[in-house]
């Protein structure tokens, strides 16, 4: 506001505005099918069906949060994806946050199956057997993500 880049004027003689002000205007997200959905969960991702599950994700743009990878327990990931490409990448110690482990991850894309996301990640959390094992048990899983280069301090 006040910056003087609008100018009504050259609004006003574009066409097509007046069409816009009567009739409303369609957000792209709707004239678009663009939506968004969040998946949350306090448990690790299991790296092989994670893996595995990450061939069946459809329809998404853009996805970015944090993510708790079972086979490598204490450190906190970053998850950051655009178009085809993922990237996993350790952030921090699980230690060293204010938050609990866990997941949080926004997805944005066109027309997407909200339910079918969300059933396949979550198909791909521990289960109540696989979280009682424990963490040294999760550091054996098969494990298809890329390796991190983290060295250990204390």
């Amino acid at each position: 506001l006040g910056t003087g880049l609008f100018d009504p004027e050259a609004a006003a003689q574009t066409p097509g505005w007046d069409e816009e002000i009567a009739d409303g205007h369609t957000p792209e997200t709707e004239e678009y099918g663009i939506s968004s959905m969040t998946f949350r969960s306090d448990r690790p991702f299991h790296p092989q069906r994670l893996g595995d599950a990450l061939g069946q994700v459809t329809r998404v743009l853009r996805s970015k949060g944090f993510c708790w990878v079972a086979s490598r327990p204490t450190i906190a990931a970053i998850w950051s994806q655009a178009g085809p490409n993922l990237v996993i990448e350790p952030a921090q110690y699980w230690s060293g946050t204010e938050i609990a482990p866990g997941q949080e991850i926004v997805f944005i894309g066109i027309k997407l199956d909200r339910d079918a996301i969300d059933a396949l990640l979550r198909s791909a959390l521990l289960t109540d057997a696989e979280l009682a094992e424990g963490e040294q048990a999760w550091m054996s899983y098969p494990d298809p993500l890329p390796a991190w280069n983290v060295t250990h301090s204390h």
